[in-house]
């Protein structure tokens, strides 16, 4: 029973101290998505969209690599994915430098100071996407003078007519939201293990890469494919990339990672 309550001590450690040191990052990144919101709102006003149509223009990547001219870098996709990624593990190595020699000391189980990190990376990144949409639901919004999320006439005419089923606009929202958070957390928790061979700017750069690869190679395996919703089943039926799939790749992914990362801590304390 008094384990369990520290761990859930830790966490709340965790929580609140990620929040006190990463305070103006987040500032900084929450104020650059009310530009990019707005930048995107403003033209909708003409063609009678509403925050729904927002959500895909500013989240949406490019679909699927076909040929080399003519193909677009999902800019915003790569500032949202990799900026909040940035934010996750730079608290984590920031912890790891100053703090976990003391941390592990007071609760003398490493097991504990990692498992309440892999329970943060969860819990912090649903917090910093929720926060996401609830910045470019209400900017949006209040830009256009209107804050429902139905099938506004610009979603009917624009979103549906590319997609290869019949979607709604709570549907298409919820795809965006989980598909952001599944591989957020998926590249975070391969960061945290890769920082238990390499230093953490070789583990970061090793993330980037490999979640950029999705860019221009669809393959459905790979981590950050799952936030791509161009490429998911709504808007292509050919790669079967379904929420049900990313869901279930991205759980698996995530739980193997932190059963190599428990491997490592144990193997560390024997050796010490």
């Amino acid at each position: 029973m008094m384990r369990g309550y520290f761990h859930f001590k830790l966490f709340l450690r965790d929580l609140t101290y990620s929040h006190s040191y990463g305070k103006y990052k987040y500032f900084i990144f929450y104020c650059i998505v009310i530009i990019l919101t707005a930048a995107e709102t403003l033209p909708l006003k003409e063609l009678n969209g509403n925050s729904v149509d927002v959500f895909f223009l500013l989240l949406k990547d490019v679909g699927y690599f076909i040929q080399s001219s003519g193909y677009e870098i999902p800019v915003n996709w790569i500032f949202i994915q990799f900026f909040i990624l940035f934010l996750i593990t730079d608290f984590l190595v920031h912890d790891a430098e100053t703090n976990s020699s003391y941390l592990i000391l007071r609760i003398k189980r490493r097991e504990q100071y990692i498992l309440s990190k892999l329970i943060w990376i969860v819990i912090q990144n649903i917090l910093v996407y929720f926060g996401l949409f609830i910045v470019i639901y209400v900017i949006s919004s209040l830009l256009l003078g209107d804050f429902s999320l139905e099938a506004s006439s610009y979603f009917q005419d624009t979103i549906q007519s590319q997609a290869a089923i019949s979607i709604n606009p709570i549907q298409l929202i919820l795809h965006l939201f989980f598909g952001y958070v599944l591989t957020s957390i998926v590249l975070s928790g391969i960061f945290l293990l890769c920082t238990q061979f390499f230093a953490s700017t070789v583990s970061f750069c090793f993330v980037l890469i490999l979640g950029s690869l999705s860019i221009f190679i669809d393959w459905k395996w790979l981590p950050a494919i799952h936030s791509m919703i161009l490429k998911s089943i709504l808007f292509d039926l050919e790669h079967h990339l379904s929420l049900t799939f990313s869901f279930v790749y991205s759980v698996f992914v995530y739980i193997l990672s932190a059963f190599f990362i428990f491997i490592v801590y144990r193997k560390t304390d024997i050796l010490k």
